[in-house]
C-alpha cells in the first residue's frame, strides 16, 4: 500500500476534502438504480413466464409485473435527468465561485 504523501501547498486547503456528492444526489442515484434494476428484473419475469407458461398472462401476479417496466421506466428517465440537472447545476455554481 503507498504511503500518503503531503502536498507542497497551502496545508488549509488540502485538509478540507471537496464533497462529491450531496445526499439528494445521493437518494437520486440509490432511487435510480432501484428502479433499473426492478424494472429489469420484471422483463426477465416476462420472459420466463412466455417462455414456460404463456397461458397464465392474465391471471396475478403477472399483470403488475408486465406494468411495472411500463411505468418504471420513463420514472427512472426522469430520475436520471433530475439528478443531470442537479448535478450540473451544483457544478456550475462551484465553478463560478473557484474563480
Amino acid at each position: 500500500m503507498a504511503k500518503p504523501t503531503r502536498s507542497t501547498g497551502n496545508t488549509q486547503d488540502s485538509a478540507d476534502s471537496p464533497v462529491t456528492f450531496n445526499r439528494t444526489e445521493r437518494a437520486l442515484a440509490f432511487m435510480v438504480g432501484g428502479i433499473f434494476i426492478a424494472a429489469f428484473l420484471c422483463m426477465a419475469a416476462m420472459i420466463v413466464m412466455w417462455l414456460t407458461a404463456p397461458s397464465v398472462q392474465g391471471s396475478m401476479p403477472w399483470p403488475v409485473i408486465m406494468a411495472i417496466p411500463l411505468i418504471g421506466f420513463p420514472i427512472g428517465m426522469v430520475l436520471v435527468f433530475t439528478l443531470l440537472a442537479i448535478t450540473w447545476t451544483r457544478r456550475a455554481r462551484a465553478n463560478r465561485t473557484a474563480r
